[in-house]
């Protein structure tokens, strides 16, 4: 019966050997159910007004001077217009 033990334990330890040194050498997938991993989804930007972060696909944009701004709100939107115009009149 011991020898049994002991032949059950060499085996579980060749088996789990055996089976790190197979994992050890394949090559991870770049992608997961079909999705590439490294990708990048969406890009965070700055509400210039409010300051918090974004998604920039769901932000508003403006186009001023030449650049894009990316509010998160029309509210965030107008104040800056309207900070921007003020600025200009003074």
């Amino acid at each position: 019966m011991l020898k049994f033990i002991i032949l059950a334990a060499v085996g579980y330890i060749f088996y789990r050997a055996l089976k790190s040194w197979m994992l050890g050498t394949v090559q991870p997938r770049d992608s997961v159910d079909g999705q590439n991993r490294t990708a990048v989804d969406d890009v965070l930007v700055q509400c210039p007004t409010c300051m918090t972060y974004i998604a920039q696909r769901s932000s508003i944009p403006l186009q001023q001077g030449g650049e894009t701004l990316h509010f998160c709100s029309d509210k965030c939107r107008d104040h800056y217009v309207k900070e921007q115009a003020q600025g200009q009149d003074d």
